[in-house]
């Protein structure tokens, strides 16, 4: 395929992993989008990985995107629902803002002659629970990315990952126990039981974006899962004892802790629908692909644990 690749969101872990596994290939030009190169995190990737362009570029502005994608064979695009401008749009009523920067980059992309975008979706919650959990709005908006991505064949080629659940949540929502002051607590709105496909975002992601970009035909307008395998949310507790020697466990909490509703709905849909649909015939799949996704006990051991995230 294409060998001068853009990545949106290279600050990011989709987009810091993509570009990590992509300039260790070696073989491609590459050039990074940010919305503020001279920001401190671009600053050190860009001392880390020499001979990477980067460019500014903002989702909000089709004419930054179109000068940042010129000459761009394929790009590959994630977008945060996350951001603090995204979400005073949607606390304002646009429950649109992602898709509008998702629709940014595509039309900009077909305007500068990009011949393939490789999009970050996620399943429409609503549409797996049967209108039960409508409100999942980052699922949502990378869903309705990715359904106007294919309607746009025509112009531009689409490939697509899913990723399952970080890993990496797991450092974000841990604590230590105010019970005995030396036990970890992995705390999470979902039932410990529940099986979700976990993927270390940083190292896994890129290997999938580079299998893509090697297998063009195969993969062309298919959706493919990033996960090693499903675990429940107690195996993660389990798997960090076994790396570090740690005593820990997890702890449910109630969904409403979650903080907002958009996420409450998130944890009781996936408790209940599971993501990904509860589907595993990608797990065959991913074996094709020359990488190991990377376990939960091989996760911690990489972490270098100091405590939990402030």
């Amino acid at each position: 395929m294409s060998k001068f690749i853009a990545i949106v969101g290279a600050t990011g872990l989709q987009g810091g992993s993509a570009l990590k596994v992509l300039y260790a290939a070696g073989g491609y030009k590459l050039r990074a989008l940010s919305r503020n190169p001279e920001s401190d995190s671009a600053k050190s990737l860009a001392a880390e990985y020499p001979n990477v362009e980067w460019v500014q570029a903002d989702l909000n502005d089709t004419s930054s995107l179109r000068k940042a994608l010129t000459n761009v064979d394929a790009v590959f695009v994630v977008t945060d629902f996350f951001q603090k401008d995204t979400l005073e749009k949607v606390a304002a009523g646009d429950k649109d803002a992602e898709f509008a920067q998702g629709k940014n980059v595509v039309d900009a992309a077909i305007d500068a002659g990009v011949n393939s975008v490789i999009y970050s979706s996620l399943d429409s919650m609503k549409q797996l629970s049967d209108g039960k959990y409508a409100g999942v709005l980052h699922f949502e908006g990378k869903h309705k990315v990715e359904e106007y991505i294919s309607s746009k064949a025509d112009k531009i080629k689409g490939y697509f990952i899913h990723l399952g659940s970080y890993m990496e949540n797991y450092v974000r929502f841990s604590r230590i126990s105010p019970e005995d002051s030396q036990t970890v607590e992995f705390t999470m709105p979902l039932k410990p039981t529940t099986k979700l496909p976990l993927v270390d975002t940083i190292n896994d992601t890129g290997h999938v974006v580079k299998y893509i970009l090697e297998h063009p035909e195969e993969c062309l307008g298919k959706v493919i899962e990033v996960s090693g395998g499903y675990y429940e949310a107690q195996e993660m507790a389990k798997a960090f004892t076994k790396a570090t020697g740690k005593p820990a466990r997890y702890v449910q909490i109630p969904y409403e802790a979650a903080g907002m509703d958009e996420l409450s709905q998130m944890f009781k849909a996936i408790d209940e629908f599971g993501i990904f649909g509860g589907r595993s015939d990608f797990l065959e799949y991913n074996k094709e692909m020359d990488c190991a996704f990377v376990t939960p006990e091989e996760f911690w051991k990489n972490r270098n644990w100091d405590g939990p995230s402030k």
